[in-house]
């Protein structure tokens, strides 16, 4: 079986079983820092869209119509864009976070399945 750089680096980052009670609180103190900024980022994400999306109608209504390029509709597009990409990133991102903590629950039991079949 070939060698895997990657597999042999996060095997040596896992803790022993007498030290899995600390570990599974660092996993929860993570878990309950990253809810936190999740939580925050989707407000500022939220409010940067509603922000986006009424300079985007104030461009449409006060838009400048008398000029030769249509700049107000082009600049509204532009905001709506930005406003929803910054959305679609804070949802990517909280995807992100919940994978990674599922993924460290997931560990959390693992590891607790093997102490307890070395103690028994």
């Amino acid at each position: 079986m070939p060698e895997n750089p990657m597999q042999n680096r996060l095997l040596s980052q896992l803790p022993d079983s007498g030290e899995l009670a600390d570990y599974r609180k660092k996993v929860a103190t993570i878990v309950e820092t990253d809810r936190r900024r999740i939580r925050v980022e989707r407000v500022i994400a939220t409010s940067f869209w509603i922000f986006c999306a009424i300079s985007a109608a104030a461009y449409l209504w006060f838009g400048d119509t008398w000029s030769q390029l249509p700049r107000a509709p082009f600049l509204a597009c532009i905001m709506f864009l930005w406003g929803g990409v910054e959305v679609l990133k804070h949802h990517i991102h909280s995807a992100e976070v919940e994978l990674r903590k599922e993924v460290k629950q997931l560990q959390v039991q693992v590891l607790e399945l093997q102490g307890a079949k070395e103690r028994g």
